[in-house]
């Protein structure tokens, strides 16, 4: 109710134009003509793929967009012109008429990026990755408004390839940005094979690159361990490249559009600058960012009903495995900033407006001191029992009882439960006690793990004392073990176990390099005790966390 009223106040108040701008993979759309770069499923005359097949994909497609209803829609895996002008012409014939289209030039890659638009682009070009067709180009077109909105439409390498090639995408797309005239504003929207938090969801089998990913990093949607937000962006502290991914203004459950066997994932994505959410020219409308998620596109199981291909035939069953998105901009006009009416309205709404430097980046414009919201509170024993986080609770009184790097591990009392916040603890200080609003979660290996944050308020430095225990055996099998922070324990390291006088437990070192010689004896100053496999185990997240006292000989 809040963003409708907002998105009216827009209409009337300032005459703003609006735009619906959605984006969706349509899952190979070929056509009929051979051209030798076909996938093995779709060269014409083979495994029914032939002119009724097509034609009943054209069919479910135009109904998908015509529900869709988007003034611009990005798509990407369409094969060519020829395809793309049948399914412009498909959707004309039923009412949902797109006068332009675009598509990428490409000749070596088997499906392109293109646009079907009721504006009219200009400034239509390829944004190449590399100077071999190995690699699908990007689409770049201008809205030609005042200011201008630019939209890059992307489909990065899929995950079957290491991330590295899907950083070549981010620093193409980097480079050219860099090159636009400050405060440009335009839209980053596509699949780009990536997760919002990809850095937290990358295996060891796709990371080439230290960590470092695409969307998160290149592109710079997480900066020091945490996604930036709205207010992030709108403060004007982040200078460089910065952005921020709208797969933020929903619930944490919803956070998806692919579902590949299970694994949910939100691959395709809507990627802004602080250029949309400064108060002038082009603005995201706050709340308006959607997944398009009708009853018809889901089996009888929740599946997502994709294009279907059984036993080696096309069943002309189906429509996509991805989902469209889509999200909603205005325009204020070249120059404008909101009137007074709205700034009010907004204020009201808890929407903050800024200015702009000369530069392109932000400046907070009277910032209202914010009111903790309390509603919605959890703790640390109820995240223990969660499997995911259906709003974004606030956790109050989390002490910083260990930090190495990103990570930490929270208590809210010396004798109480521990939770790992795993790479999203870069602003999170230890000794210190937090009130923090949780955005991300997950279970990994049956464990609890906070995986994004922002801090509401530092409350201050604490005794830690209290909440370093020594070990003892108990601690291994009994649910409030989990996470905690001990020390004291020597032992003896022999086969990936640690042999105490009273036992013998498995331990973890988070660098291989940092493993003792078998037969060593060792002081264990800290460690976390973990889930792994089905048994705890002690994690040493640090070489200063024991020391050697003996080698064995």
């Amino acid at each position: 109710m809040r963003n409708l009223l907002l998105f009216l106040l827009f209409s009337l108040l300032l005459g703003a134009q609006s735009l619906k701008i959605a984006s969706w993979n349509v899952e190979n759309l070929f056509d009929l003509q051979r051209q030798g770069t076909e996938y093995e499923e779709y060269i014409p005359g083979r495994h029914g793929w032939n002119r009724q097949t097509l034609e009943k994909k054209l069919n479910h497609l135009t109904e998908v967009i015509c529900d869709l209803d988007a003034d611009i829609l990005a798509l990407q895996e369409v094969e060519s012109e020829r395809v793309l002008a049948r399914l412009q012409k498909r959707l004309k014939e039923v009412g949902c008429s797109y006068p332009y289209r675009y598509i990428t030039r490409d000749r070596q890659t088997p499906v392109h990026v293109a646009l079907l638009s009721r504006k009219r682009l200009e400034q239509r070009r390829d944004l190449r990755i590399t100077p071999y067709g190995r690699y699908r180009s990007i689409l770049e077109a201008v809205l030609p408004s005042d200011p201008p909105l630019r939209l890059f439409v992307n489909h990065w390498r899929s995950k079957s390839g290491p991330e590295s090639e899907r950083v070549r995408y981010a620093q193409a797309l980097k480079r050219r940005l860099e090159r636009l005239p400050a405060g440009s504003e335009y839209i980053l929207l596509g699949d780009f094979n990536s997760d919002y938090r990809e850095d937290l969801r990358l295996d060891r089998k796709h990371n080439d690159t230290h960590g470092i990913t695409g969307i998160d990093q290149i592109l710079g949607t997480v900066q020091g361990g945490r996604l930036l937000r709205r207010s992030d962006l709108q403060s004007g502290k982040y200078h460089g490249l910065a952005h921020y991914t709208l797969w933020l203004e929903l619930p944490p459950s919803q956070r998806w559009s692919h579902n590949f066997y299970g694994d949910k994932e939100a691959i395709d994505a809507i990627v802004i600058p602080p250029t949309l959410m400064d108060g002038r020219g082009w603005e995201y409308l706050p709340g308006s960012f959607g997944v398009f998620r009708p009853p018809w596109l889901f089996g009888p199981h929740g599946e997502v009903k994709r294009w279907e291909y059984r036993h080696g035939r096309h069943t002309g069953r189906g429509f996509s495995d991805h989902l469209p998105i889509y999200a909603r901009f205005e325009h204020l006009g070249s120059g404008r900033k909101k009137n007074g009416i709205l700034a009010k309205v907004e204020s009201w709404l808890g929407i903050g407006t800024s200015k702009k430097r000369a530069s392109g980046s932000t400046i907070a414009k009277n910032p209202p001191s914010k009111k903790i919201d309390t509603h919605n509170e959890t703790t640390i024993r109820a995240l223990q029992s969660m499997e995911k986080l259906s709003s974004t609770p606030l956790l109050k009184d989390a002490t910083v009882v260990f930090k190495r790097g990103r990570s930490a591990v929270l208590q809210q009392s010396p004798e109480g439960p521990a939770i790992l916040v795993y790479k999203a603890a870069a602003a999170l200080r230890e000794g210190h006690r937090y009130d923090l609003r949780l955005y991300g979660f997950k279970r990994h290996n049956a464990m609890p793990e906070i995986t994004d944050l922002a801090v509401i308020a530092d409350k201050g430095r604490v005794d830690l004392r209290a909440y370093l225990h020594p070990f003892h055996s108990s601690m291994m099998g009994t649910k409030e073990g989990i996470s905690r922070i001990v020390g004291g324990i020597e032992g003896v390291y022999l086969r990936h176990r640690l042999h105490t006088a009273a036992s013998a437990w498995p331990i973890y070192f988070k660098k291989r390099r940092w493993i003792p010689p078998e037969g060593s004896r060792i002081m264990i100053k800290r460690a976390q005790i973990g889930y792994y496999k089905n048994h705890k185990e002690l994690v040493v997240w640090d070489r200063r966390d024991f020391e050697i006292l003996k080698k064995s000989e």
